[in-house]
């Protein structure tokens, strides 16, 4: 079968010869598998091992768990798992985005994006990411108790605005945008496409519609002026033939980084301010290292000198993988742990069951950063793997990074974080996961 027409295609449905079931009529099993997915995964695993069938409302769908199943999916060395596919649910979202491009188009389209983020350029995105968290910290310092995911989104969407499109997020424009960027962002917990005022679907694609008209406007001073912020760079950026990259794959990429960058740094930091909050010597670890640097801001430079907020960043997003898991579609007949899978068959791979399967990690529910001092992430290739892997590993990784470190350096040089007495709260997984309450915290001096 050739792999020519494999995007006209309709999705396989007939996986009678894998073990597994469809779970419930209609739902089939989203609804255990949407409120708590470890659970779901474990159980499948155990019962019957790496590859499972299973559904997601109307679709029939693999799932491929363990290192061996990422690797092969990531890697993709025989060019047989199409992205785009995949995440076909979100087409009318990012659609004609990077991450909804597969093979020779979406290497092309990934150059548009890679001035952005070397090293040398995101130098320049240090000081706004300082004085945005500085600020923005400020005046949560010896306040009542708040709660963290809403502050945490809210300094992220306005570091967004001002290093995505060089707007200040202060002023008429910056809160303008930064609404917008919210409510496109809100828009991906959609379950069905209801285009109707009222549902966050809706609210989600006008938010689109005004970035993406905001942008377009600044596209041609952006390829003739100085400026250094991200979507600078790519309006400057240019193809393997010399010629700029449209107006419309500049802006479908912009709305998709957002995304990207907006929501699992905001998991990154909500989940392990949480972690820190119940291992407060991770907390005096990380507050020592702050303070013998002895700097009020922090760039890239510093980060080797704070060796343990990396440790934290890795096991945090081991317990609770921002994107929890990642889908694909075949495109040919293949084999997954010796099992036959059919052409045009829905395939997901679980990011956080494999940060915990049983048999490679020690303890693997406990909070221990220090087995990344030791190594253990280190017995398979794919058995750690929060930004995916092969062609589309996340561009913008140490981009988030960057935003984690600063922001957990200006909070714990002189703030400890206090969870309520025996705080054991109900968790959301998906789309991103966090506690449910939205992790109620205070922040007092030490």
């Amino acid at each position: 079968m050739t792999a020519t027409n494999y995007l006209e295609r309709p999705d396989n449905r007939d996986l009678r010869h894998i073990e597994g079931d469809y779970g419930l009529p209609l739902i089939g099993s989203a609804l255990s598998f949407g409120t708590n997915p470890l659970k779901f995964c474990d159980e499948r695993y155990r019962r019957y091992g790496p590859i499972s069938r299973f559904a997601m409302g109307p679709s029939h769908m693999v799932l491929a768990l363990g290192p061996e199943n990422a690797q092969q999916l990531h890697l993709d060395v025989d060019k047989n798992f199409s992205s785009a596919k995949g995440l076909g649910h979100f087409q009318s979202l990012i659609g004609g985005s990077l991450i909804m491009k597969d093979f020779e188009a979406h290497r092309s389209q990934r150059r548009l994006m890679q001035t952005a983020f070397k090293k040398s350029t995101m130098d320049g995105y240090a000081a706004p990411i300082n004085a945005i968290c500085a600020r923005k910290l400020q005046g949560l310092f010896g306040a009542d108790e708040f709660q963290l995911v809403g502050q945490a989104k809210s300094t992220l969407l306005e570091i967004a605005a001002q290093t995505f499109t060089g707007v200040a997020g202060q002023g008429k424009e910056g809160d303008t945008l930064t609404a917008a960027f919210q409510d496109f962002v809100d828009g991906f917990n959609f379950i069905f496409e209801v285009n109707l005022p009222g549902f966050k679907f809706h609210r989600s694609l006008r938010a689109k519609k005004y970035i993406e008209a905001f942008i377009r406007e600044l596209i041609v001073d952006k390829r003739n002026n100085n400026d250094t912020d991200i979507l600078a760079h790519f309006c400057r950026e240019r193809d393997e033939h010399g010629n700029y990259f449209s107006d419309a794959d500049i802006a479908e990429n912009f709305v998709l980084l957002l995304f990207a960058a907006q929501d699992t740094t905001t998991a990154s930091l909500v989940n392990a301010c949480y972690e820190l909050g119940r291992h407060p010597q991770w907390q005096h670890r990380l507050r020592e290292e702050a303070r013998a640097l002895g700097k009020s801001t922090i760039g890239q430079e510093d980060f080797e000198a704070l060796p343990s907020f990396s440790l934290v960043f890795n096991e945090t997003q081991r317990l609770h993988s921002s994107v929890p898991l990642f889908p694909r579609r075949s495109i040919n007949t293949c084999e997954l742990s010796g099992v036959e899978i059919p052409a045009d068959t829905l395939l997901m791979n679980a990011i956080t069951y494999n940060h915990v399967m049983p048999g490679w990690w020690t303890d693997p529910q406990r909070f221990d950063p220090e087995r990344f001092e030791r190594g253990e992430h280190k017995q398979h290739a794919f058995l750690y793997h929060p930004f995916g892997g092969g062609a589309h590993k996340c561009i913008g990784m140490h981009f988030a990074q960057m935003v984690f470190r600063i922001f957990l350096y200006h909070l714990v040089i002189g703030h400890e974080i206090q969870l309520r007495p025996g705080y054991d709260p109900h968790w959301q997984y998906i789309p991103m996961p966090k506690p449910k309450d939205n992790l109620p915290l205070r922040l007092v001096a030490v």
